[in-house]
Formats: C-alpha cells, structure tokens, sequence
C-alpha cells in the first residue's frame, strides 16, 4: 500500500508523471497519425462519392446513407461499451441517439425514389423520413450536452429514443398524420423547407451547448464537435434549396452529410478508441485527478498532525503510517509499510497482550476509541508508551478488513506520573509516621495534663488546665482529620455504585433505633474518588448528629438537562438560610467538624458540586450534581 512519506511519494509522483507524460506523447503521436490517415480516407470517399454520383445518382445517394449509418453505428458500439466506466452522459446520449437516427435512414434509403422496395409510395415518404431523422439528429445532439453531468442510466435513454422513433415511424406508416414534405411536380413543401431551418436552430443550440461544456471534452473532441453541428447546418440548408430529389442540391447537402458524419466519426470512433482518455475518459481521468489531490492533502494533514497514526491490516501488518510515527519509531515509512507489527515495533513481554488485544478489537469484544496504554519499541531498541485510540475499518461487506489507531506519546508524562505517585507515597508515609507520632504525644500530654489537675486544687491552675485539655482534643481532631484529608485525589477515579455506597456507609455507623435510611439508586454509576464513600457516610453521619429528631435519610437521582442529581433528604430541623453555604466552607468545622468541608472537597476532584436547597424546619436537602458524563446506568457501559 501506498505510504504517506511526503518524500517517497514525491519521487514517485515525479516517477510517474514523467512516465504518463513520455507514454501521453507517444500515444498522441501515434492518434494524430491515425486522424490524420483518417481525414485522407474521407477526402478520398468523399471525391469517390461525388464521381459516383455524376455515374448514377441513386448509387451515390445509397453509398452517402449507408457510409453515414455505419458511422452512427460505430459510434453507439464505442457509447454503450463504455457506459459503465463513464462519467461523460454526452456519449451515451448522442450513441444511442445515432443508432435511432441511423435506423429511420436505413428506411429512408430503402425508400427512395428508384429503390422500388415501398410500393405504393412516391418520393414523399423518404423526403418524410429524412425530416424524421433529422429532427431525432438535431434533438439527441442538443439533448446530449444538457443531460452531460446528470448521468442518465442506459436503459433509460435507450427506452426514450425507442419510444420517439417508434410514434415517428407510426405517424408516417400506421396513422399517417405526419405532414407532407415533398409533391411530385411541385417540389418541396412549406413544412420541409421550415423543417430543416429549424433543424438548423436546433443543431446551432447543440453547437452552442457542446461549447459551454467544452471542458468536459479534450480540445481535440470539441474541436471535431463542433465542426460536425456546423456542417450538418450547412447540410440542412442545401437540402432547403433542391427540386428534384436527383438535384446538384441534394447531392451537395449528402456530401456535407457525410463530412458531418466522418468528423463524429474522427471525435468519437477514431479518437475514442486510439485515445480513449480524451473521450471515454475525460471525465475519470478528472476524477482520478481530484482523488489524487485529495490524497495528497489527506497525507499533509496526517504528517502536520502532532499525533501518531497507523493503519493495520487483517493480518496485523502495517498498511499506512504518518510522519509523527514514522519519527518515534525511527523507521522511514517506506520501511515499515507491510511489516508485522508486533514483531517489529512491540517488545517481546508486550507482545502476547498486543495479540490478544487485537483479536479482540478485530471480534468487537472491546469497545472503539478505548483508551490503551502499549509501549513501542523504535529502531534504535528504545522504548516509547503510546496511548492509543483504536478504531475498527470494515470493506463494503461490513467485514472487519483492519485497525486505525491515533496515539499521543505519554512517556515523558507517565515517568512524571509514576514520580510524582512515589512522591506522594513518601510524603503519606512521612505523614502518616508524623501523625502517629504526634498522636502518641498527645496521648501523653493528655495523661500529664489529667495527673497535674488531680493534684492541683488551685481553681486558677484547674481552669488553665481545661483550656489546656480542650486544646489539645483539636489538635487530635486536626490530625484526625488531614489522615482522611490526606488521601484525596491520591488514586485513580473509578467507576463506584451509590447504592452500595450507602449501603456500607450505614453498615459502618452505629444509628440509633429508629432511624431508617432509604436509597434508591439502584443500576446507577458514578465515576468519582474512590475516597466518595466518605462523602454518603458524612451526609448520613451528619443527619443523625445535627438534624434533631431525625427518623428517615432518603437518597434518589434524578435529571438535571445533561446532568444528574444525587439527593439526600431527612426529615429534620433543616438548615437555617444563612448557613446554606457556610457548612460547606473549612472554618466551620470549628463548631461541627470537618465532614461536609471534606464532602465538597471530595466531590469536587472529579468535578461535581453539593449544595444545600431544603427549607429550615422542615429537614435538610443536599443536592449533588455528577456531570454528563460521569454517570451511568446498567445497559449503557462501553
């Protein structure tokens, strides 16, 4: 497969380009000899013709006919052989067009005056069937340049003209409604003579709409185009002006007939078969153009691209790799295009869970776009963590055919990650040391400071000592508090079901008898710290110590927009209106204790907040919004 490598791909546009290039100057050469070979033949039929016809008009006039139906006929043979690799609806119009046109002059060359095959008839019936086909001519030649870009289907088009020669035929045979065109003694009639100048019309309106569309042809084609429509005007115009069918007029309007026709022949026939791109062609050669375009714009956009991109096929080979890639792995894409991925670029402890993880992505086990850490290694036998994105591309049947996979090198980031986790390991355990210690002096200081009060019956030193002891419990509630605190934000949000929340929460609270706690979160999902269990102990903890006489704690979700509600209700005294926003703030724990500050606190590391909306008096009601997208339910898991 093609790789996106700017510069291997330029060296081999120019490669190509020079080969297209020298190939397209031979097979021009070799088509300007053969139109040109062309152009004699019909120089030489066209004298042939006129000596022909001072001999024997009738055979000049049966030669010029069936000369220009052979032409009509060559030229549907290359139009519906082509009709499924076109993009060009002017060819398969005006060929199949031409095959009418070609089959009503066959009936008018049988019928002519001297042929004797249509008894019964005189000159009339061929002048009618002239004027038959020459309007089908000059319909399908100005229909064939308006109908060039809407691409109509074959059988579609051949049923039309079908359809129109026919009641042309049926008008002049069957039900003979078509007007006269020509009276024996007196000539031509009205209708023919305006016939064949609105013909004329018609034929100047397809010259005119062959040259708007000119770009669709190559020079050449529309050069020969437009010559034939012209001289098929000037045809119809010497056919206005005979009196006799055997008339110097006559013969000169089949002369230019046939020079009409020798120049479709040269535009479609001669030059669509020794050029087939200049007509056939055109319009996918255009097309193969844009597409290459495109391509090379798609490859400039995956080389500026700061990401890694890699394709793989079924087998787990490289089909496409970018710039970015190609610089991490320290592989020219050139080189790495149709190697095995795992055993070039994986290393070897990696390697079965590669494996493993493709066959997956490939049976859709595992969800697209899932983020999945899986290290590389470059030339140099360096190694690199790539997090990936991978996506499964399927052919037209909905096979899986490969794996498109955007990465982001996070190696930098996962050493500063896996630094700062043993940074914070140490300092917790210098903490946690700290604390313990302090804790055991407070221990201490509290017995000295109970040994001193017995001993001591001085009220001045008995108060001194209180304030002492009072002292010393909030120390050990600080402590108490930066142990829980301290943990925050330490691990990795995971995905954590409420309802189990609460249920281990009041599992751990000694309630009194009496108090019911209700939760109805069942199938819900959020993705939080794990330290989120804290946060539905505290709300139940600090219902039963502040809420009064308090006999139910309710939990229930419900939609916000985008978002979710997680309610705690009770049936307490409430929260008073100018401290709604104040429980939640650090200095009010200095009356009731460090809970819902570390609720905030915790609920905010993954980005959800908790406020307080109940009435005073009537039992307090703490509402948590969770964020779209860091809620769920059973059924909606990737």
């Amino acid at each position: 497969m093609q790789t996106n490598s700017m510069q291997t791909d330029s060296s081999a546009r120019t490669t190509r380009s020079g080969a297209e290039s020298q190939w397209g100057r031979i097979e021009q050469g070799a088509a300007e000899s053969g139109i040109w070979r062309s152009f004699i033949v019909l120089t030489v039929l066209l004298a042939a013709l006129a000596a022909t016809g001072l001999y024997r008009y009738l055979l000049f006039h049966t030669i010029a006919e069936f000369v220009a139906i052979a032409i009509a006929l060559g030229v549907f043979i290359v139009a519906w052989n082509a009709r499924t690799m076109r993009e060009n609806g002017y060819l398969l119009v005006a060929g199949t067009g031409l095959l009418f046109v070609a089959g009503i002059a066959l009936v008018h060359t049988l019928a002519y005056d001297g042929m004797g095959i249509f008894v019964g008839y005189d000159a009339n019936l061929p002048t009618q069937l002239w004027i038959a086909s020459r309007y089908l001519l000059a319909g399908t030649l100005l229909a064939a340049p308006l109908l060039l870009r809407r691409n109509p289907g074959p059988r579609e088009v051949f049923a039309a003209f079908a359809g129109v020669t026919v009641l042309l035929l049926l008008s002049i045979f069957v039900v003979p409604v078509f007007p006269d065109c020509y009276i024996v003694g007196s000539g031509l009639t009205p209708f023919k003579i305006w016939s064949e100048y609105i013909i004329a019309v018609l034929l100047a309106l397809g010259a005119v709409a062959v040259y708007r569309v000119r770009a669709a042809f190559s020079p050449r084609v529309a050069a020969h185009l437009l010559a034939a429509v012209l001289v098929m005007i000037a045809s119809e115009l010497a056919f206005t002006l005979y009196i006799s069918v055997y008339g110097p007029s006559n013969m000169i309007g089949h002369l230019l007939m046939v020079l009409s026709f020798g120049l479709i022949y040269v535009a479609f026939v001669e030059t669509g078969i020794r050029q087939p791109y200049a007509l056939v062609f055109t319009g996918l050669k255009s097309s193969e153009e844009r597409l290459r375009q495109e391509k090379n714009r798609l490859a400039q956009y995956l080389d500026i691209a700061g990401a890694l991109f890699v394709v793989l096929d079924g087998d787990g080979r490289v089909a496409l790799i970018n710039r970015r890639a190609s610089e991490v792995l320290g592989c020219p894409a050139d080189a790495a295009v149709g190697e095995a991925w795992a055993e070039r670029f994986i290393p070897p402890a990696e390697r079965e869970r590669f494996r493993a993880l493709f066959a997956e992505l490939r049976g859709g086990e595992i969800g697209e776009n899932e983020r999945v850490k899986m290290p590389v290694v470059a030339t140099d036998g360096g190694e690199r963590i790539i997090a990936w994105h991978n996506t499964v591309l399927r052919d037209e049947n909905g096979a899986v055919c490969g794996i498109l996979s955007s990465g982001e090198d996070i190696t930098e980031q996962q050493h500063a990650e896996e630094a700062l986790v043993q940074a914070n390991a140490k300092l917790n355990l210098l903490a946690g040391i700290t604390r313990h210690d302090i804790l055991n002096q407070i221990t201490v200081a509290r017995a000295y400071i109970g040994f001193a009060g017995e001993d001591s019956e001085n009220p001045g030193v008995r108060a001194c000592l209180e304030r002492a002891h009072a002292a010393v419990d909030e120390i050990q509630k600080q402590i108490e508090f930066s142990w829980d605190y301290h943990d925050m934000g330490v691990k990795t949000p995971v995905w954590q079901r409420p309802q189990d929340l609460v249920a281990e929460s009041v599992s751990y609270l000694a309630l009194p008898t009496g108090i019911d706690v209700r939760a109805d979160l069942s199938g819900l999902e959020i993705y939080a710290d794990p330290m989120v269990k804290k946060v539905f102990y505290n709300l139940i903890d600090n219902a039963v110590r502040h809420g009064g006489s308090v006999t139910e704690v309710r939990f229930s979700c419900t939609r916000a927009g985008q978002d979710l509600l997680i309610v705690c209700e009770d049936d307490g005294t409430g929260i008073p209106d100018g401290e709604k926003e104040a429980i939640f703030r650090e200095t009010y724990k200095r009356r009731y204790g460090h809970g819902l500050f570390l609720v905030a606190g915790i609920l905010g590391i993954t980005g959800m907040t908790i406020r307080e909306t109940g009435r005073s008096g009537t039992g307090a009601r703490f509402e948590i919004t969770v964020p779209n997208g860091a809620y769920r339910f059973e059924g909606e898991r990737e």
